[in-house]
């Protein structure tokens, strides 16, 4: 393709020689092209961007006669000219060629023939010109055709005396335009005409249209939606009771009850509207017969659910259970029970009967597949998605049941967790940990144990526990345990964390600092030349920051007795009496850290250190973990994975690394 760049350059740098190369054409044949018929194409690239293409890429368009369809065309060489063919629909009345190299969304290069497009008209078996015609090309060379996969063939244009040109064309061919034109006609003739006037315009063709009768649910929906664009409140309101009278259950009517009744509704007038929406268009006469329309349905009852919560009518809110999928019943439980649980706030004893009542309805649904539209209906990633959701509202449950001391209840939903769910989350296996203690089952607490560093996510009070246990079967003595340890993780874990720490190596120039640590003292970046610094910058309003305190205390102990190793938290972005918040969270925790505070800058704000090293991170994100080696930043990665274990092994496998370079 250095070919092809060079002949770029020079049709950049010189105009004329440009408009000298610019030959590439396309001959189609028949030269007549007529309904259901294969056709073909010669296509000449000379002088275009894919004229040192090896593999061309082809796309057709055709309208016919109500909307437009894409084809992919397979191309031959033969000389330097490319061929291609395919069949013609029986109403078609318009066809258009693009060429591209590379992705069809994100092309390399693209041939359109400077932007005018390749396309062509197509006629009748009698050779006459088709009505729709002149109205597809004004919609196909304005940008107008409302799909995404004609992008590219014609650089649009909002010229007003084409689109009218052609319009005129297709009044005079067509007479009186079809219904099924008329909004695609409309669309086009607002391009052309003064608000005013295409207001009165549309309003007495709409009119006219209604007049004559025998009209579709989907022309009613149709043009009922171009009233309210053209903000006609009595159109709108007509046709909106003529939708009603005529077509009562329909989907349009259903989603029009669905405004009325809820939009711009709060508290106890949205309950009220909720409620009679529901009444008219239960969800389980739509469930017999669904639609695209589940949307609905899951705003209306997570709406519906949280109000009843949060106003005490806790049998409605439980009530709603009975008919509803997953994807919704999942929802209203992670808004309402997990939000009350992991903030603490609210009656604990009633979330958890709450729960005790809706996990095991999430469990009957967990494989219904209400999530499947969500994921381009990829099965398996849909149900991914929701053995994901599961583990958590599990993880809820396991929550609240171990704080309410209902050891045995929480006990038996471990076995729900997904294979990747089941020792993968630290406090998760925290809580198994001490359910398994609570009840007496002391056999199954070490096996747990060396599962959960096996998976990597162990809190610091487990490889406590594990380090007890390895002693009281050695003796007393922790001789090995090291190796053990070690023996514990598999080699691919190993192998994945090796690829992931080298994923977030950099080599990034730091900008000299001096900081106040938590007695007052001023701490210099200057004086850490012989060592291997490791830097989290942290906030006191962060919760994944505190959620990671564990992790970088392991760390910290790991490395406290070695000289060359030495490991800073900086707060960084906090407010008001920050010092002394800082301070206070650290030791009232018992957490052992250096403890910095991130300087202020000259508008105040307390991310100064922060901020220099804003170009690396492109993200103004925290938690933010970086290691500096002779005054350069030489690892950075952002956030935390939730265990204490996998960071402790990330930071100091990057530790590693960097002490072993020369």
């Amino acid at each position: 393709m250095k070919k092809h760049f060079f002949r770029k350059c020079m049709l950049l740098l010189c105009p004329f020689f440009g408009q000298q190369l610019a030959a590439q054409t396309i001959t189609w044949q028949p030269e007549t092209l007529n309904q259901n018929q294969k056709i073909s194409f010669n296509y000449q690239p000379k002088g275009g961007d894919l004229e040192f293409s090896d593999g061309p890429k082809a796309l057709a368009a055709v309208y016919n006669g109500s909307k437009w369809s894409t084809v992919p065309v397979q191309l031959e060489k033969k000389n330097e000219i490319w061929t291609g063919s395919y069949q013609l629909p029986d109403h078609a009345v318009l066809t258009a060629l693009k060429f591209y190299q590379g992705d069809l969304q994100h092309p390399e290069a693209l041939d359109n023939q400077n932007g005018r497009g390749y396309y062509h008209q197509v006629v009748d078996t009698k050779g006459k010109i088709v009505p729709g015609t002149y109205l597809a090309e004004a919609s196909f060379k304005a940008g107008a055709t409302g799909d995404w996969t004609l992008n590219g063939f014609v650089n649009p244009s909002k010229d007003k005396k084409m689109i009218d040109s052609l319009l005129q064309k297709e009044e005079k061919l067509s007479k009186r335009i079809p219904r099924s034109h008329l909004f695609n006609y409309l669309d086009l003739k607002q391009l052309t005409m003064p608000a005013s006037e295409f207001s009165m315009l549309a309003d007495n063709l709409l009119k006219s249209e209604l007049k004559n009768g025998n009209l579709t649910e989907q022309f009613f929906a149709q043009a009922q939606r171009y009233y309210d664009k053209l903000k006609n409140e009595s159109g709108s309101a007509a046709v909106e009771s003529l939708i009603f009278k005529d077509y009562p259950k329909s989907s349009t009517a259903r989603f029009l009850s669905y405004r009325k009744n809820t939009e711009g509704k709060y508290g106890k007038d949205f309950e009220t509207g909720a409620e009679d929406f529901l009444k008219a268009f239960p969800y389980m006469e739509w469930k017999k017969s669904p639609d695209n329309q589940a949307f609905i349905y899951y705003t209306i009852y997570r709406n519906l659910a949280t109000q009843y919560f949060e106003s005490g009518q806790n049998e409605k809110f439980l009530g709603l259970f009975k008919d509803i999928d997953f994807k919704t019943a999942n929802e209203i439980y992670r808004w309402n029970i997990t939000r009350g649980q992991m903030s603490g706030r609210g009656d604990q004893k009633l979330l958890y009967n709450d729960s005790r009542i809706m996990i095991p309805y999430l469990l009957e649904r967990q494989k219904d597949q209400s999530y499947l539209a969500d994921f381009d209906n990829d099965a398996e990633k849909a149900q991914e998605n929701a053995n994901n959701q599961m583990d958590d509202r599990l993880f809820t449950h396991i929550s609240l049941a171990n704080a309410r001391g209902d050891y045995a209840g929480a006990n038996q939903y471990f076995k729900y967790l997904s294979v990747k769910g089941t020792f993968g989350n630290a406090d998760l296996n925290a809580m198994h940990v001490n359910v398994l203690e609570k009840l007496n089952d002391t056999k199954a607490v070490k096996p747990l144990l060396e599962s959960s560093v096996a998976a990597n996510a162990v809190t610091p009070a487990m490889f406590t526990k594990l380090k007890e246990l390895y002693k009281s079967e050695h003796g007393g003595k922790e001789e090995g345990y090291e190796q053990y340890l070690a023996g514990l993780m598999p080699s691919d874990k190993k192998n994945e964390m090796r690829t992931h720490v080298m994923s977030n190596m950099v080599n990034y120039p730091l900008i000299p600092f001096s900081l106040e640590n938590a007695d007052g003292k001023m701490v210099n970046s200057k004086d850490w030349a012989n060592q291997i610094v490791v830097i989290d910058f942290w906030a006191t309003w962060c919760r994944p920051c505190i959620e990671a305190f564990p992790g970088m205390q392991l760390l910290i102990d790991q490395y406290a007795k070695d000289p060359k190793v030495a490991v800073y938290m900086i707060g960084t972005m906090q407010f008001g009496d920050y010092k002394t918040k800082s301070v206070k969270y650290v030791r009232d925790n018992n957490y052992r850290f250096n403890l910095l505070h991130d300087a202020v800058g000259p508008k105040g704000e307390q991310d100064l250190v922060f901020r220099s090293l804003a170009p690396l991170f492109k993200s103004s994100a925290i938690p933010r973990k970086i290691i500096i080696k002779n005054g350069l930043v030489r690892y950075s990665s952002e956030g935390y994975s939730g265990s204490p274990s996998q960071l402790r092994d990330e930071l100091s496998m990057a530790i590693e690394i960097l002490r072993a370079e020369k």
